[in-house]
């Protein structure tokens, strides 16, 4: 009965989704219309998305989002963020942090209905995997959103982890962050991974993500480190916040 009725809210939650997204893209446009002639960064558009994707989280009652050290995430000065990768819900979950920054995203989810033209409307870097210039390319489009004062949200690990464990870091994220100058602000997340499972479009009932925002490591030491004590600080760093988060959903309330 439960798996029936799990079912049953699942469709009607999609066709909601799917409706809702149609209501909602005029006034995406009209957003963008009357802002991208003075907003380079594109602020206006992405909290309009934010807005979107608050929508989205709020049409699922099951699902509790819990978010700490937001204030960590500066507004006018461009960072790299770098966060774990477990479910298709990440990104909707991520813009929790109600702060403005640009996705890295593969071309093809530009082709998507809606997804893409928030994509595209927010200036998010389109990587194109099959492409030999694709390094390159992501590298420029990057750099230059840091240039306007954009903060990059990546996914280091490059696709979802299939367990709890993340997978390997690709160098992409630090560096980009070496290049332009900037800090790395890590992001850590658990929970997402319960809200479906892999390749299922049926919801799995309760879900708990929590996200923790963990201290900037600055842009003085992001240049001093070689590359691989970088990427190995960093993955220190967002195990042991990964570790205390499952650590705390553990604990009787």
């Amino acid at each position: 009965m439960r798996q029936f009725l799990l079912k049953a809210y699942s469709l009607l939650a999609w066709v909601t989704m799917a409706i809702t997204s149609i209501i909602i893209t005029p006034f995406f446009l009209l957003v963008w219309v009357c802002s991208f002639w003075w907003d380079r960064r594109r602020v206006a558009a992405h909290m309009m998305a934010t807005f979107w994707a608050w929508h989205y989280q709020s049409l699922i009652p099951f699902w509790h989002l819990h978010l700490e050290g937001r204030e960590k995430i500066p507004w006018n000065r461009p960072v790299v963020m770098v966060a774990n990768h477990r479910s298709l819900i990440d990104i909707l979950a991520l813009y929790k942090i109600r702060r403005p920054f640009k996705w890295t995203s593969k071309a093809e989810n530009f082709k998507l209905p809606f997804i893409g033209m928030v994509l595209s409307l927010t200036n998010s870097i389109r990587i194109k995997r099959e492409s030999l210039r694709a390094g390159a390319q992501f590298m420029s489009r990057a750099k230059m959103e840091i240039e306007k004062g954009s903060s990059i949200l990546l996914f280091p690990e490059g696709t979802r982890s299939k367990t709890t464990e993340m997978r390997p870091f690709k160098e992409g994220a630090f560096l980009l962050a070496k290049q332009a100058g900037t800090g790395i602000i890590p992001i850590v997340h658990t929970g997402s991974e319960k809200t479906f499972d892999r390749g299922s479009w049926v919801l799995k009932g309760r879900a708990d993500i929590d996200i923790r925002v963990l201290d900037e490591i600055p842009a003085g030491e992001v240049a001093r480190l070689e590359m691989p004590e970088l990427m190995k600080k960093v993955r220190t760093c967002m195990e042991k916040g990964l570790a205390e988060l499952e650590l705390k959903k553990r604990k009787p309330e």
